[in-house]
């Protein structure tokens, strides 16, 4: 299905940042984004720097992006695989290939060894590539349950 803007609610992106009282969560975020890039192998460990606040994780991994509706609940149907850009302990980036509607998702990070977690994402930004694509990133807000009850899905 092809989207025009003018199929597109402004509401959905003009909506107020969401309320959250980032340090009450920030701890829980490190320890699951470490343990992503420790079970990503020694390429992934491989930071670089720039003038960025936070480290940067090269993160060229699948990520499955699922939106959450404006009562917090994720649209599991709606669910697109995105790929990762980098990874940092405050929040990722990623390319995909449509527009995503949604200020708020679920990203579900699945390693090569099997190490699975899932962070609430607040999208803050997004670019348009000349090669077609679009270049997306946003901060964690908390981790969250894993959308999928009977295992991440083959979509």
């Amino acid at each position: 299905m092809e989207l025009s803007t003018s199929d597109l609610s402004t509401s959905a992106f003009t909506s107020a940042p969401l309320k959250v009282n980032l340090n009450e969560h920030e701890a829980e975020v490190r320890v699951q984004v470490r343990s992503i890039i420790g079970a990503t192998g020694k390429s992934a460990r491989l930071a670089y720097a720039d003038r960025r606040r936070d480290q940067r994780y090269p993160f060229p991994n699948l990520l499955y992006l699922t939106p959450v509706d404006r009562q917090g609940e994720p649209l599991v149907e709606q669910t697109v695989v995105v790929v990762g850009k980098t990874l940092t302990e405050r929040g990722l980036d990623f390319y995909h290939q449509q527009p995503i509607t949604h200020r708020r998702v679920i990203v579900t990070v699945e390693t090569p060894n099997g190490y699975a977690a899932s962070f609430l994402v607040d999208l803050t930004w997004c670019r348009y590539t000349k090669q077609g694509w679009y270049d997306n990133g946003g901060r964690f807000l908390n981790t969250a349950p894993c959308p999928f009850p009977d295992g991440i899905p083959v979509l």
